[in-house]
């Protein structure tokens, strides 16, 4: 018999290839904006926006409202690459728009979070903002086997800070001590989860080492179908 009760999913590169999704949507944007990013490569607004994403990953919900956040993050992207900050807006707005129109799934996720709910309560906990997240999660076509969805921005606390994964397992009706985390951020979901009590299972498709001194995570997994076999169930 499983240990496992229930298993809990995070999205961005976990179920939804974030990382891919973006270089689509900044070409997507830079073709919107022509007279803005002009001739400007590829390879610098990547560069600029992934410098705007850090540093501004953990500053969400300061400043009040999502688009005042959204907005934050890219006037720092023009700046970077001294472009003019008023604007941002402009580019927010082409940013959401595209990503409305963008999938890019983890190869397996859909299928590994179909077969877990066939036996399991499923759910997700992911820090992200309302608007594009669950764009991401029916663009899979799973929020229908989600027995909770618990965002950070809607639930008022972010990964790793235990509160959103206890009242994920609480949505769940089941004890922390039963439930599966599956996350590839190691801050985020594997210390996250394991200081809230939850077992923690790293997706690490590119066999990343952890840092020197950090604890190892309950499990780890190079591939999502493998997640199935760690609940007991049939691959």
């Amino acid at each position: 018999m499983s240990r496992f009760a229930g298993v809990l999913f995070d999205v961005d590169d976990t179920l939804y290839d974030r990382r891919a999704a973006q270089g689509q949507i900044l070409r997507d944007v830079q073709a919107r904006l022509p007279d803005l990013f002009g001739d400007l490569g590829h390879e610098a607004i990547d560069a600029a926006f992934e410098e705007s994403d850090r540093r501004t990953a953990d500053t969400y919900m300061l400043a009040g409202s999502i688009e005042e956040s959204r907005d934050e993050r890219s006037r720092i992207f023009l700046e970077v690459l001294d472009l003019p900050p008023a604007r941002a807006r402009q580019v927010s707005l082409a940013y959401v728009d595209a990503y409305r129109r963008t999938n890019a799934p983890i190869a397996g996720a859909a299928e590994t979070v179909r077969r877990c709910a066939r036996h399991l309560p499923v759910g997700i906990v992911s820090n992200a903002f309302p608007d594009v997240q669950y764009h991401k999660i029916d663009s899979l076509g799973i929020r229908e086997l989600c027995a909770c969805v618990l965002l950070s921005e809607e639930f008022g606390t972010r990964k790793p800070e235990p509160a959103i994964f206890l009242a994920a397992c609480e949505q769940l009706g089941i004890d922390a001590g039963q439930t599966l985390y599956v996350g590839d951020s190691y801050g985020n979901d594997v210390v996250g989860a394991g200081n809230a009590g939850l077992v923690s299972c790293w997706f690490n498709p590119a066999a990343r080492p952890r840092d020197e001194g950090a604890a190892a995570p309950d499990y780890e997994v190079r591939a999502l179908v493998e997640v199935l076999g760690i609940l007991g169930l049939p691959a």
